[in-house]
């Protein structure tokens, strides 16, 4: 009986044996390719923040264009500054005829931070609310995020417009305006450069 379950149990570890590289190859295959690796891939919150950040600031640039407040496309992006901890999103945009001018700019800040806080699915008009809701995903696990989330983005997230002058190599300066979604326009930075 013994000889029996031994032949047996060789011929059980010789089966799964076999079994094991018959599948190898396709199992190998299905490991080297690029969508199992990018599945793999972790994407955290901060990535989906910042990639919703520069699809909303492209469609508000989009948006000024369209309604002739700006003469060309702007340039937008977003970008993390890790020695800083801040977020920075950014517009620059030429002047169709005039040197940029502090006005212009503060108008320009306005309408793109109040563009974006109208994006805000819970309370329209409200950055706050906007910031949290791009950073958080869809599902039911948001209950775990920092209780002052809202306060801490828009401590967090600097907005950075700058004004070219309508000629590159020309005599005007250019004019940048910076503050959070929710700073007043008294309160915005301006500078030259």
């Amino acid at each position: 009986m013994r000889p029996i379950i031994r032949t047996l149990g060789r011929a059980v570890l010789l089966g799964s044996f076999a079994l094991i590289l018959a599948f190898r190859p396709a199992a190998d295959a299905r490991a080297n390719s690029t969508l199992d690796w990018l599945s793999a891939e972790p994407v955290t919150l901060m990535d989906l923040g910042m990639i919703r950040l520069k699809q909303d600031l492209v469609q508000v640039g989009q948006r000024l264009l369209d309604t002739g407040f700006l003469p060309v496309s702007p340039t937008t992006g977003a970008y993390y500054e890790w020695r800083e901890k801040k977020i920075v999103i950014f517009l620059t945009a030429r002047e169709r005829f005039a040197a940029p001018s502090e006005g212009m700019c503060l108008e320009l800040f306005s309408r793109v931070s109040g563009g974006l806080a109208e994006r805000s699915r819970g309370h329209r008009g409200d950055p706050g609310w906007y910031l949290e809701e791009i950073f958080t995903h869809d599902g039911w696990g948001n209950f775990t995020r920092p209780n002052r989330m809202r306060e801490h983005l828009l401590e967090t997230v600097q907005l950075e417009i700058t004004l070219l002058p309508p000629r590159p190599m020309g005599p005007d300066r250019t004019l940048h305006c910076s503050g959070g979604l929710d700073t007043k326009p008294g309160d915005v930075s301006v500078t030259t450069s």
